[in-house]
């Protein structure tokens, strides 16, 4: 049974678009940085919630003479305490408050998250492009050391010139040039996507040509609109917060006293009374700015539409390209690479002809994995959006 495990363990399997997105959310630090964030508005709810500190004011004093001028020492003292009382919901509003702007920025933190995820999406499928053109760079040797060793066996019976030979064999070496670029580009991509993943991978796993449908979406529950949304209700809650702190404030004590031979214990109710409007100027301050952030969200909801009606345009323009070349060009261009290949051997065109027809081919299907991973950049934007799940 251990050797069963050791076996498995020790083969190398790719990773795939599900898990990338997964470990980035997980091993990514600027994630972590985000969560951390959110977290600091514990405190910030904690102190929205919190009782004013009471106050409290001591006087002393020595007398030395009494009332006729007689010389006598005394010490007096007066002992004077004062706690506010919260009125109006200021407490339960201020909570309120900060409930919105946490709100508002986890919000903003999914819209980030968001970009992320695109940008780990577009790099997923940029390594998987990279493997495909690997695979196409593979094929194409293939078939190159074939017509080779075709023309090599004809030039030693004979059959073909020297010039013919040479050309085949250069023909070949650029294709292992060719292949070796794309590996190499295949590695430098699988690094990228490795520094977003925070974590080493050594091979991706997928289907290129599978895309996914851009779906229709609430642009209220967008991440970056919602954000703006919750914005501007924490600036709505911040005004009834202003309008609170305006009015009459309260405050419940006592006084102990102990003066010219006598001693006194007095409770006390102070009123603020505001014979002056106050926080207006906070007031007018935060209405503009919720007027601003509503204005700011609307701009965003037309923007957001016509990009996503811009992407889905772009979406259906690539597909339908993508379909012709699948459906008559690489039938086309296949069928004629075999027909030029059996016509090569039998000496009815030349290896300039062949050549030819076979760099066409190869075009094609690069052409092909090009648009389809096009088609996945398009999708990136979606996901940025926020139209990802």
């Amino acid at each position: 049974m251990f050797f069963i495990l050791l076996l498995f363990t020790t083969f190398s399997f790719g990773i795939g678009l599900e898990e990338a997105m997964q470990t980035a959310l997980e091993k990514n630090p600027s994630v972590k940085a985000m969560e951390e964030e959110v977290k600091s508005f514990e405190g910030l709810f904690i102190s929205a919630g919190a009782f004013p500190n009471p106050e409290v004011r001591l006087e002393s004093g020595f007398i030395t003479n009494d009332k006729n001028g007689r010389p006598e020492g005394r010490f007096l003292y007066l002992l004077e305490f004062n706690q506010p009382i919260p009125m109006w919901g200021t407490r339960s509003i201020g909570r309120e408050v900060v409930r919105k702007e946490r709100e508002s920025f986890e919000s903003a933190v999914e819209f980030r998250k968001r970009r992320l995820l695109a940008q780990v999406y577009r790099a997923f499928y940029r390594a998987l492009w990279s493997k495909e053109l690997l695979k196409i760079r593979k094929d194409s040797l293939r078939t190159a050391k074939a017509v080779e060793e075709f023309v090599r066996k004809a030039y030693s019976l004979g059959e073909v010139t020297e010039l013919e030979l040479l050309r085949a064999e250069r023909e070949r070496g650029i294709e292992e040039v060719q292949l070796e670029v794309a590996r190499s580009r295949y590695r430098a991509e699988l690094k990228v996507l490795s520094g977003l993943l925070n974590t080493d991978v050594d091979e991706v796993e997928g289907n290129l040509f599978r895309v996914p449908n851009l779906r229709d979406v609430s642009y209220e529950e967008l991440p970056e609109v919602k954000a703006l949304s919750k914005k501007a209700q924490a600036f709505e809650e911040r005004i009834r917060l202003e309008r609170a702190r305006a009015k009459p404030s309260l405050g419940a004590g006592f006084v102990v006293e102990d003066a010219d031979g006598y001693y006194g214990l007095r409770g006390s109710l102070t009123l603020e009374l505001p014979a002056f409007y106050r926080r207006q100027g906070e007031i007018i301050r935060y209405s503009a700015l919720k007027r601003a952030v509503l204005s700011r969200k609307e701009a965003r909801v037309v923007m957001l539409r016509r990009r996503i009606e811009a992407l889905k345009l772009q979406m259906e323009t690539l597909d339908r390209e993508l379909k012709r070349i699948d459906n008559r060009l690489l039938p086309q261009a296949r069928k004629e690479l075999e027909l030029a290949l059996r016509s090569y051997r039998l000496g009815a065109i030349t290896l300039l002809e062949l050549s030819d027809v076979r760099r066409r081919y190869y075009e094609l299907l690069i052409k092909r994995a090009e648009l389809s991973f096009k088609m996945h950049e398009v999708y990136s934007q979606f996901i940025e959006i926020g139209g990802w799940r």
